[in-house]
């Protein structure tokens, strides 16, 4: 009887390394941003097919998040074609068309590797399993949504401008999968406010044109009325600090901003 549970467990712990083994599956992890205390959540998707001839094709789709791993605001990447090292099952997630990379290890269901970016080279670190949710670091800091309500101040730099001194951004992204890889796109209004916030002595302005990189966070906003360009650094914190540009003027003034409430 012993021996019989004995067989069984052998036998049931092989499986399980065997499952291990297996190329295919969801991998989640966390990246990290090497010199910083920054991360972010992000799955790994590996596919593979077997096209004849003894040769093994690997694909992967890896999906970026900001915010928690449940956030609606992601990037997402296809690589069509993934070379694996039989021999040290080094794994290579990288192509001309898309602007992050990663190279890793596979080992019993776990890849351990490298992430890269087109804007700043070498990023950091990265553990992908499929057996658990990663560990989230405990000096960790999540990078920030850039969906939010940000306050702050604006001083004019332009002996011609007299825009309201106090202000408030508006920001709202959704994520559009309808193509093969996921667009972020970015709505948003702007208050310029006379009075102090909450008064109802305002004005308000939508944002025509949001555009965002997530990656060396540049942010450049122009409003449908008055003529108004924001430019300048989103931090991962929530912190916008940047210069406005008006049409016909040119620089009229600095913006300084703040995730609110933090």
């Amino acid at each position: 009887m012993h021996k019989r549970l004995f067989l069984i467990l052998i036998l049931t712990t092989a499986c399980r390394l065997w499952a291990d083994e297996s190329v295919q599956g969801l991998y989640k992890t966390i990246l990290l941003h090497e010199g910083t205390k920054y991360y972010q959540h992000a799955n790994i998707t590996l596919r593979t097919i077997n096209p004849g001839l003894g040769q093994l094709k690997i694909s992967a789709n890896v999906k970026i998040f900001f915010g928690d791993s449940n956030s609606n605001e992601f990037l997402t990447y296809e690589f069509d074609d993934c070379p694996m090292n039989l021999l040290t099952r080094q794994i290579s997630i990288k192509n001309e068309k898309n602007n992050i990379a990663m190279v890793g290890f596979l080992k019993s269901g776990t890849l351990d590797g490298e992430w890269f970016s087109t804007v700043v080279g070498r990023v950091g670190k990265f553990v992908a399993t499929k057996a658990k949710d990663p560990e989230i670091p405990q000096d960790g800091i999540l990078i920030k949504t850039l969906t939010g309500h940000y306050r702050g101040s604006l001083v004019n730099t332009n002996p011609e401008s007299n825009l309201p001194e106090r202000m408030t951004m508006s920001l709202v992204s959704t994520s559009d999968t309808s193509g093969s890889e996921s667009v972020i796109k970015i709505s948003g209004n702007v208050r310029l406010y006379l009075g102090d916030f909450g008064s109802l002595e305002y004005v308000e302005t939508k944002l025509t044109d949001v555009q965002f990189n997530f990656f060396n966070r540049y942010l450049t906003a122009k409003t449908a009325d008055y003529g108004l360009t924001f430019k300048g650094n989103m931090s991962h914190e929530g912190a916008f600090k940047g210069v406005v540009f008006a049409d016909g003027l040119g620089e009229v003034a600095t913006a300084d901003l703040k995730r609110y409430p933090n």
